[in-house]
Parts: C-alpha cells; sequence; structure tokens
C-alpha cells in the first residue's frame, strides 16, 4: 500500500506545482469576462446547490490535485512510519484527508470567486472618474468613453450633460450614470478638483 501512497503523493504534487506555475487552472471554466460594452457590472455565476455541488466539485481537477497530494502524505506519514497499528486505519484517514483537503481546496476557491463578483464595480464608482472618448458624440447624439474603474477598463455609451460637442481621445468627467450609459461633462481644473 505504500506505493500506492507514494505515488498518489508525486503524482498529487507535480499536478500541485504545475498549477502554481502555470496560474492555477481548473477543470472547469469560471465565466464573468468584464465586458468592454456598456455593462457597469458582471455578473458571477451561481454555484448550484446540494448534489450537483458535490458533483461538479468531484469533476474539478482542482479537487483530484489536492485529494492525491493530501492522500499520499497521510499514507506515507501514517503507514510509511508505522503511526497506526493498521494498514486500513492508515488508509481510511488518509482518504478522509484527501477528501478534506480536495473538498476545502474547491470550496475556498469558489468562495474567492463569489467575492470577486460582489466586488463589481456600481454605477456610483463611475462618477467622478476622467474618461477618454472612443467615439465622438454632441448634443443629441450618443458616443462612446473608456474609464478605469476598480482596475478594470470599460467602455461605456456616453452623452454630453451639458450640451457640449466632444472629440476623440479628448478626455471628460463622467459626472452621472443613467442605467448602463454615462452623462460627462468637458473636463475643467475646478471639476478635476471636486472628483
Amino acid at each position: 500500500m505504500i506505493y500506492v501512497y507514494v505515488f498518489a503523493l508525486v503524482l498529487g504534487g507535480v499536478l500541485l506545482g504545475a498549477s502554481m506555475l502555470l496560474g492555477g487552472g481548473d477543470g472547469h471554466a469560471d465565466g464573468g469576462s468584464h465586458g468592454t460594452e456598456g455593462a457597469a457590472s458582471a455578473d458571477g455565476h451561481d454555484a448550484p446547490g446540494g448534489f450537483e455541488t458535490f458533483l461538479v466539485a468531484f469533476l474539478s481537477l482542482r479537487f483530484w490535485t489536492f485529494f492525491l497530494a493530501f492522500f499520499g502524505l497521510t499514507g506515507v506519514v501514517l503507514d510509511g512510519l508505522g503511526l497506526v497499528p493498521s494498514t486500513i486505519v492508515a488508509a481510511i484517514l488518509s482518504l478522509a484527508m484527501g477528501f478534506g483537503a480536495g473538498g476545502g481546496a474547491v470550496w475556498l476557491m469558489r468562495r474567492v470567486r463569489a467575492d470577486d463578483s460582489n466586488s463589481a464595480a456600481t454605477s456610483q464608482d463611475y462618477v467622478g472618474k476622467t474618461a477618454r472618448v472612443l467615439v465622438a458624440f454632441g448634443p443629441g447624439r450618443t458616443g462612446k468613453v473608456r474609464v478605469e474603474v476598480r482596475g478594470s477598463t470599460v467602455d461605456l455609451l456616453a452623452v454630453p450633460i451639458d450640451g457640449a460637442s466632444f472629440v476623440l481621445d479628448e478626455e471628460v468627467i463622467v459626472v452621472e450614470m443613467e442605467g448602463t450609459r454615462a452623462k460627462v461633462a468637458r473636463l475643467t481644473p475646478d471639476r478635476l478638483s471636486k472628483a
């Protein structure tokens, strides 16, 4: 049985090391691309509940990586060093440790992703930000501006708030959000100081 533990430990360790070096990819995609068109926030995917959650976790590459690493490590320590009276007890404890580590890793990553999706920008985050005009606009015409918010670059539809016209690459300030559309004004020193 010790060879099974050693094999699991080596394989799990290699997978764990590779995931750390390559950025921690998982066996299933986590959608939620931050749009560059119009939307002020991105919706995260709701995790399914109950048995479906368990099944998704069970099919995850992250789960099996941690399961193999901790199953193997526990088995090598308990069985290899003779810390338990029988190999059956060592196997049960190793399986429990593997399932616990794998399930815990998947649960932790879901919590991190949920926190990230909850921290998406709100309409108020755009107000007072400077933006660059991508599509010229003026009274009665809608244009487009690019703004940096919460570390992301977002493109928004834009209209003038004071009847002014704006040209390509001009700097403007977001005064108000109307849904996913920004109301902007010309960037002046006094407006900049208020932002």
